[in-house]
C-alpha cells in the first residue's frame, strides 16, 4: 500500500511540473535535471526589429576633434533594455570597412564630459537612448598621408544583430571611439 501511495504521489508531482513548465519539463525530469525556473522582471531587452537609430549633431574643435551623438530609438509598444556599447563601424563606398573603422569601446571620450561604465538603459515606446562616437579627422596644420574617408557607417544595437547603415562622411585619422548607450536628456 505504501509502494501505491509512493506510485501516486510522485505521479501528481510529475503532472504538476508538467502542468507549470510544459513539455519541456517532462523531457528534463527524465534526465534527473534540476529545473530553475527563470524570471525577468521589468521590460525585456531591446530586439533590433523594434529600434531605429539617427544621426543627432556634431561637435567639433581644434585640432580635428569630433563628438557625434547618435540616438536608437524603440520603436515597440512596450518598454525594453539597452546594456553596453553598440557596435560603430566605418564603411567605404561599396560598404568595406576601413582600417582602423571599427570603433574602440571607451568608457570616456576625449572631449567629452560624461564617463562611466555601461549601465542597463530602459527605453519606454517612443523614447530614445544616446551614444557618442569621437574621432580626430587630422585638423588644421596636419602633415600626415591622406586619412580614410567613410562614405557610411553600420550601427548594430548592443545585443543585438541586425545593422544600421547611415550614409555618413568621416574622415578619421586615429581609431574610432565609441561610448556606452546613455540616457537621453532631451525630449523625444
Amino acid at each position: 500500500m505504501l509502494r501505491n501511495f509512493q506510485k501516486v504521489l510522485s505521479m501528481r508531482a510529475f503532472m504538476m511540473l508538467l502542468a507549470l513548465f510544459g513539455a519541456p519539463a517532462a523531457v528534463l525530469s527524465q534526465q534527473n535535471i534540476k529545473l530553475v525556473p527563470s524570471f525577468r522582471l521589468g521590460p525585456k531587452t531591446c530586439r533590433g526589429a523594434d529600434l531605429s537609430v539617427r544621426y543627432v549633431t556634431n561637435d567639433s574643435a581644434m585640432g580635428g576633434h569630433n563628438l557625434r551623438d547618435y540616438a536608437l530609438r524603440n520603436n515597440s509598444a512596450s518598454a525594453c533594455t539597452l546594456t553596453g556599447y553598440p557596435r560603430f563601424e566605418l564603411l567605404s563606398n561599396a560598404g568595406k570597412l576601413l582600417p582602423r573603422g571599427r570603433a574602440i569601446n571607451s568608457t570616456k571620450l576625449p572631449g567629452d564630459e560624461a564617463t562611466g561604465t555601461p549601465e542597463e538603459i530602459t527605453l519606454e515606446s517612443g523614447k530614445e537612448a544616446l551614444f557618442r562616437v569621437y574621432y580626430n579627422s587630422g585638423g588644421a596644420g596636419y602633415t600626415g598621408k591622406p586619412c580614410p574617408k567613410s562614405r557610411k557607417v553600420r550601427i548594430t544595437a548592443p545585443g543585438t544583430t541586425q545593422a544600421f547603415i547611415l550614409k555618413e562622411e568621416i574622415t578619421s585619422c586615429q581609431s574610432v571611439q565609441v561610448s556606452p548607450i546613455r540616457k537621453s536628456t532631451s525630449v523625444t
